[in-house]
């Protein structure tokens, strides 16, 4: 039987609002640009909302660590 998987965006589980449309556009905007547009949505951020997609950063840092692992194989 095949394994079924969910696509989910990890992005969309960090960053809400206009950085996250920025960031997922096809031709996205210079690193320069990016950089203002995620500090000025982390500075919107209550304090759990950082704590939270902190967290959720730091799991998935750890998926991206074993997938490059595995590629460089």
């Amino acid at each position: 039987m095949a394994k079924k998987f969910a696509a989910i965006d990890p992005l969309a589980l960090i960053l809400k609002g206009e950085a996250y449309i920025k960031l997922t556009l096809p031709d996205p905007p210079p690193p320069g640009v990016l950089r203002t547009e995620i500090r000025e949505a982390v500075q919107a951020m209550s304090a759990a909302e950082k704590r939270s997609a902190l967290a959720k950063a730091e799991t998935l840092a750890v998926y991206v660590s074993a997938l490059k692992r595995e590629l460089r194989r």
